[in-house]
């Protein structure tokens, strides 16, 4: 396992990384986190490398040092040349929801659950430990609004394992649902418009991709849904 440690200053930047693989479809794995500030992960993804090949990883936003871990399922199978980090000058949004969204996904890891406002923002975020079905269990989805009120619920076990890109796009798809959506109860139009933003904010598309991946069950629409999220 190979480990970095980047002093970012809380800028936005690109991490760079040049990879060597000896064969084809090699599995490495790259994690990014704040080392201060727990359950903040920046980047957490699984690439196939196949010769010489450059990864490049966005942080629109970043902890002041960025812990940086990679690794694959054999050492010997990759070397990592070089990691570097250059500065970002993502688009910054004027919208106090997007803004919302942005800062909530990264200090989600350390808050306790409560409800969460911001000005000129027209929902409240509960975060709770878990979401619960009608029936008492715990559901599997991570975030969901509610249909009639200005609610956002959130699990906190859920989002505590996720990257703050992940986290993002999650947020922006529910807010899409009531808020920018010409059919509330549309999916699909849902996923366009969050990555729509997401990607103007300058994140990682892989991210958004094993946002969704995690969490959709294993049926022709949600096949077709990931289709169109990686093609978008």
């Amino acid at each position: 396992m190979d480990q970095y440690l980047i002093n970012t200053g809380k800028k936005p930047c690109t991490v760079i990384f040049n990879i060597e693989a000896a064969g084809n479809d090699v599995p490495v794995y790259i994690l990014g986190y704040d080392p201060i500030n727990k359950n903040t992960f920046y980047f957490r993804s699984k690439f196939l490398i196949s010769g010489s090949e450059q990864v490049t990883l966005n942080c629109p936003q970043s902890p002041r040092q960025l812990k940086i871990l990679v690794w694959s399922d054999k050492n010997s199978s990759y070397q990592l040349s070089a990691v570097q980090s250059v500065p970002l000058n993502p688009v910054k949004s004027d919208d106090p929801t997007v803004r919302f969204i942005e800062y909530f996904s990264r200090i989600a890891g350390r808050l306790r659950p409560g409800n969460y406002v911001a000005d000129n923002v027209p929902f409240t975020i509960q975060l709770k430990r878990n979401i619960y079905t009608d029936a008492g269990t715990v559901h599997n989805t991570p975030a969901r609004i509610h249909t009639e009120l200005p609610l956002i619920q959130v699990s906190k076990a859920k989002f505590d394992d996720m990257t703050v890109p992940e986290r993002v796009i999650i947020l922006l798809h529910e807010v899409s649902h009531n808020y920018i959506n010409s059919d509330q109860d549309n999916e699909v139009e849902s996923d366009a418009h969050a990555l729509d933003i997401y990607n103007v904010l300058g994140y990682p598309k892989i991210e958004a991709v094993n946002a969704f991946g995690n969490i959709m069950s294993d049926t022709d629409d949600n096949y077709q849904r990931m289709l169109n999220l990686i093609n978008m």
